[in-house]
């Protein structure tokens, strides 16, 4: 399937996995950039010496910014679409055709990965995160939300011209997600499968950054 897509992945002291989530990308595409938010290891030199296209912050602004740098990018070099994955191996490429074939099928505006069925493996704390998370959008917005969470995406083109996103940390991704149902975007959901573990930490503070979910969450609605 030709399309025009780029692939984005936003990093911060990603340096043990970039490589290898950018080769494993680069099996289905050559079209892929990685936003470096401030890491202080190695993340960028790993880039630089691989397949990918790197932009830097200087210092961490938060996934959302990298995010947002990235959604620049792609609007200024005229791509279709962008797909984004995360930089600690957790979003397994294999789901890429997927995500084209929905795309394509269906002309939606968003794609979400939806772990709904991969509740088994979730870390607790995650699962109910995502159950609460993805229910209260449900409630606020009328339109049924899977999984508000995840961030292996596709987004249109059409959808980043029409929104102004605000936030600068993992609340962008619900903001997105509100900002898609009130301009009336087709979004949908694609059923993946995740991998969790210890050699995958996160950056997210969970009570920080719940809270600033929930102020977003309430300016928004």
């Amino acid at each position: 399937m030709n399309m025009n897509i780029l692939y984005l992945i936003p990093a911060y002291n990603s340096e043990l996995n970039i490589r290898s989530v950018i080769d494993r990308v680069s099996d289905y595409t050559d079209n892929i950039l990685v936003v470096d938010d401030g890491s202080v290891d190695e993340t960028s030199h790993v880039v630089m010496n691989s397949r990918a296209t790197l932009i830097c912050h200087p210092v961490n602004r938060g996934k959302g910014a990298a995010l947002k740098s990235g959604f620049a990018y792609a609007l200024e070099n005229n791509y279709e679409a962008v797909i984004t994955l995360d930089a600690d191996g957790q979003h397994d490429p294999k789901y890429i055709p997927g995500f084209l074939e929905l795309y394509g099928s269906t002309k939606a505006d968003m794609i979400i990965g939806s772990r709904a069925g991969d509740k088994a493996d979730m870390p607790r704390d995650r699962r109910v995160s995502n159950f609460l998370t993805s229910g209260i959008l449900t409630l606020l917005t009328g339109c049924s939300i899977e999984d508000s969470q995840c961030g292996y995406r596709l987004i249109s083109r059409r959808l980043l011209e029409s929104v102004i996103l605000e936030s600068n940390r993992f609340e962008l991704e619900t903001e997105i997600i509100i900002k898609a149902v009130q301009q009336g975007f087709k979004i949908r959901f694609l059923p993946i499968k995740v991998v969790y573990g210890k050699k995958f930490p996160t950056s997210m503070n969970r009570t920080l950054d719940t809270l600033r979910w929930l102020k977003m969450v309430l300016e928004q609605i």
